[in-house]
């Protein structure tokens, strides 16, 4: 009766195994394969550091554009000046959300310095927006007309994250009528 139990034990321990085994594997194939999810982004639109890495690689637009070794020697000269210079804004971004936050917190807010932050936020996202549309353009300009396509959809994803936002007020993505045409 002994052997029987012991007998039990080592096929359930099997089939534990088995089944940890298929799902680790089932894990890495599919964290090796899975297609790029969207861009993730902050409560102002722009892209997070961990995904701009990812989106911006040479690796990503290599596989995504199909770029030849030509358009991969442009790209890897001109990507590390444009990835540093978007980290760049992005940290002092960062910064100036934070200041801003200090002093809306504090016990007596100074609107006049509060203005000054979010001018400063306006023009920092402004040249967000130039130092991006410059990069894509440079980029634009060594593609051919299907890469070109595709760097297209590629940008209107990474951009999608400036149409959540005028969308996200009251409502949902519709505004206050959709609120109220489902309430009637």
């Amino acid at each position: 009766m002994k052997a029987t139990n012991n007998c039990k034990y080592m096929i359930w321990a099997v089939i534990v195994l088995a089944v940890l085994n298929l799902a680790t594997i089932s894990s890495i194939i599919y964290h090796r394969y899975r297609p790029m999810e969207s861009v993730i982004t902050d409560s102002q639109g722009l892209v997070q550091a961990s995904d701009e890495s990812i989106r911006y690689s040479g690796r990503f637009f290599r596989e995504q554009l199909n770029l030849s070794r030509e358009q991969m020697n442009w790209f890897s000269e001109y990507n590390p000046v444009f990835r540093q210079q978007i980290q760049q804004i992005n940290a002092e971004l960062s910064r100036k959300r934070y200041q801003m936050l200090e002093e809306m917190s504090a016990s007596k807010s100074d609107t006049l310095k509060l203005n000054q932050l979010s001018d400063t936020i306006g023009i920092l996202h402004a040249s967000l927006k130039k130092v991006s549309f410059e990069y894509y353009l440079s980029l634009k300009q060594i593609c051919d007309p299907d890469q070109q396509a595709k760097l297209e959809l590629l940008f209107s994803e990474m951009f999608a994250g400036d149409e959540h936002m005028q969308n996200s007020g009251r409502g949902g993505p519709y505004g206050r009528q959709y609120g109220r045409r489902n309430r009637n």
